[in-house]
């Protein structure tokens, strides 16, 4: 029963990974520049977001 989950689990891992892979082929071939900004504004957003929700657990303050 494992291997069957392991199997099916990677079978979607997969298929998802190929499924995002086309759509942003097809995305990127479509991009103009401001489309292209507003991929970097929101890419650039999420970083820092994602920084400052995890800088006190990778960096706590030291006294």
């Amino acid at each position: 029963m494992k291997v069957y989950r392991a199997v099916t689990l990677a079978l979607m891992i997969v298929l998802g990974v190929g499924l995002v892979a086309a759509m942003t082929a097809y995305g990127v071939a479509t991009f103009n520049r401001t489309s292209l900004l507003s991929l970097l504004a929101v890419v650039a957003a999420a970083l820092v977001a994602g920084v400052a929700f995890s800088w006190r657990r990778y960096f706590p303050h030291r006294r």
